[in-house]
């Protein structure tokens, strides 16, 4: 076939079929991303029509070929008329921004969180997860699955994300470039903020803290001016290093409200979530921690398998999750920590990773011995 009869057939097929313009459309968008599944999954949410049809037609006009890796591909020669060509038909990016507000509008939290986690997790995903698996299976634990396939359908729909897979890469991706992103990430951080402003948790645990430092200060106020001399410091500098609270704030990483505090020698970070993630504990980057969650995330029972290829592994890495009056899990002691778990109505900590495979067999609690100051 000569390059012009090429560029014409496809053209004709295009311009004559709209069915065929939007498969050719996600060629645009999808690169070299074009199994069946990516082309079947996208095409289907934006027409909800099936795709093979078009495919086949594509075929037999020898337009396309199936390449080594399953994907389909222009016939071999042609690649730069078929890319400028179809380039005319590519989906333009939804208003994502319009998005966001409606889903804050309508309360819609799975919708929330699958745009929190497209925004944070790369498409390469992390820790032998795909980015996709990560997604699934994160958005279906705090939800369920039909909440992730609604809210997956939604986002394509509205041309917000793409969907494309090839050998072990598969991946959701959001339409727009990093720079076009910015207002949207603004817009989410901005309503994180007005949750904190709102939270009667995080009140009441800024509380607490305070208080923890407090206690910390006033046990060396009748010699801290002499101790201050010979650390060569200030009075005021000294009770920092003696007690110390950051306050809270939101993170524009994990859009966690987090601190960080010192009492004595103690150090630990403190991050408030409603939904606690396992891409987000394996992202995590500062320790020791205290998650302060309002439910026991599902995952915690699988925490082997959750950080089976992770690095650092999670014996090294000093994790607790409490759900504050209900009850606490960690990996590691701290006189700090477990005072702040006993101010939180925790009576106990128990192990992890092992404490859920126990309670679900009724052998009892592992209590952790209050460490000595």
């Amino acid at each position: 076939m000569f390059p012009d009869e090429f560029k014409d057939t496809l053209v004709r097929l295009a311009e004559t079929d709209e069915d065929i313009r939007t498969l050719l459309g996600l060629f645009a968008v999808l690169k070299s991303y074009t199994t069946e599944e990516s082309l079947a999954k996208n095409f289907t949410a934006l027409t909800g029509k099936d795709c093979r049809d078009p495919l086949r037609v594509l075929k037999r006009w020898e337009i396309l070929k199936v390449g080594a890796n399953d994907e389909y591909l222009c016939l071999s020669g042609y690649e730069d008329i078929f890319n400028e060509t179809i380039a005319a038909y590519a989906p333009q990016p939804g208003d994502l921004q319009h998005f966001l507000e409606r889903a804050l509008a309508e309360g819609d939290l799975a919708a929330l969180k699958m745009l929190e986690l497209l925004v944070k997790i790369g498409k390469l995903g992390i820790c032998g997860f795909s980015q996709y698996e990560l997604l699934r299976r994160d958005l279906s634990s705090i939800f369920s699955s039909s909440a992730f396939r609604r809210v997956e359908e939604q986002f394509i729909k509205e041309r917000s994300a793409l969907y494309g897979k090839r050998r072990d890469t598969e991946f959701l991706a959001l339409f727009l470039s990093e720079s076009d992103l910015e207002p949207v990430k603004q817009r989410f951080y901005a309503w994180k903020q007005e949750q904190l402003a709102a939270s009667p948790m995080v009140t009441q645990l800024e509380k607490m803290l305070k208080e923890q430092v407090a206690d910390a200060r006033r046990g060396i106020r009748d010699y801290r001016t002499n101790l201050a001399t010979q650390a060569g410091m200030s009075a005021e500098e000294f009770e920092d290093t003696v007690g110390y609270f950051s306050g809270f704030d939101v993170d524009d990483t994990s859009f966690f409200f987090t601190s960080n505090m010192i009492v004595g020698k103690d150090k630990l970070y403190v991050a408030v979530t409603d939904q606690l993630s396992s891409f987000d504990i394996l992202d995590w980057k500062d320790y020791p921690v205290l998650f302060v969650l309002e439910e026991t995330p599902k995952w915690l029972g699988d925490m082997n398998n959750v950080f089976a290829n992770a690095y650092p592994k999670l014996k090294d890495r000093k994790i607790a999750l409490v759900v504050p009056g209900r009850v606490g899990y960690a990996n590691y002691e701290q006189r700090l920590l477990s005072d702040l778990v006993e101010r939180l109505g925790v009576d106990e900590l128990k192990e992890l990773p092992r404490a859920l495979k126990q309670d679900e067999t009724a052998v009892g609690s592992q209590v952790r011995p209050r460490p000595e100051s």
